[in-house]
């Protein structure tokens, strides 16, 4: 049973109702319409199989700058249906970032990573894991929620015991300082990552890292479909990756996708692609 492929269903009807609420809300807005029309097009295309449809409707959506995290969703269950398993990976993590307690969302991309070929390599390593546990346990969110909340307990609990000088209230600020300390840290941490730390998806069934521009320099090792690599630099039409450590080398921009790109663009180089079923 295909199981990944069912909360999309409900998903997609849900969805529409809320785009065709949209568009009575925002009926006065010049925009507002088009939107509608191509995502209520990319949900009719979808229910009739017609899956590359729908993803060109949807992407135009997503690339003219709306960022919703149910739409990616079902961008990701459109090219997974379509056998595109780069982008579906790809989106759902896109997806991730914006819903990143969504169950559905979270065993369907489960799913799809089951599919990939290259076996993830650990670059964090296991102690790092164990000590900071939290951070691998708990969404970034909850962390940031986490870390806000204790600073304005810990505030409140000082600003107690200089009112009234009970040293209960005092220790258990300090008591309540450790914790807050820590995801208000790892919080910061992971806002850098987010922000300076380029992560990406293969997007082509198979893709040659060389050790440079040309077709002719030495491939280093390949890589398949949905794995995640870091970007490291770019250079015009190239990025310099890192899947692992000690393997980095060079591929084509078009045969990665940016998770956190800042402007989305169509997946030009699966698009073109023959579907196999």
């Amino acid at each position: 049973m295909n199981r990944h492929l069912t909360p999309c269903i409900p998903r997609l009807a849900q969805t529409m109702l809320l785009a065709a609420a949209a568009l009575l809300i925002l009926s006065a807005a010049s925009d507002a319409s088009p939107y509608a029309k191509q995502f209520i097009s990319g949900i009719e295309a979808y229910q009739s199989g017609q899956y590359t449809q729908a993803i060109e409707q949807w992407e135009a959506i997503a690339t003219g700058g709306v960022a919703n995290g149910q739409l990616f969703y079902n961008l990701g269950n459109a090219y997974l249906k379509a056998d595109h398993l780069g982008p579906a990976i790809l989106w759902y993590e896109r997806a991730r970032r914006l819903l990143p307690n969504d169950p559905d969302l979270r065993f369907n991309l489960e799913y799809a990573r089951s599919l990939t070929i290259d076996t993830p390599e650990e670059s964090t390593p296991p102690i790092v894991r164990i000590l900071f546990f939290w951070n691998y346990q708990l969404s970034h969110r909850t962390i940031l929620i986490a870390a806000i909340a204790g600073n304005i307990l810990f505030w409140l609990l000082i600003a107690g015991w200089r009112l009234t000088r009970r040293p209960g209230l005092l220790r258990a600020a300090i008591i309540t300082s450790v914790p807050t300390l820590l995801f208000l840290l790892t919080a910061g941490y992971n806002f850098y990552q987010k922000s300076h730390l380029k992560q990406a998806i293969i997007l082509p069934a198979h893709v040659s890292v060389r050790s440079g521009f040309q077709e002719t320099d030495t491939e280093l090792f390949v890589l398949h479909a949905g794995t995640k690599v870091q970007v490291v630099r770019d250079s015009k039409a190239h990025y310099q990756i890192r899947y692992s450590a000690g393997k980095t080398g060079w591929v084509d921009q078009d045969a990665v996708g940016l998770i956190n790109a800042a402007c989305l663009s169509p997946n030009r180089y699966v698009i073109s692609e023959k579907v196999t079923h």
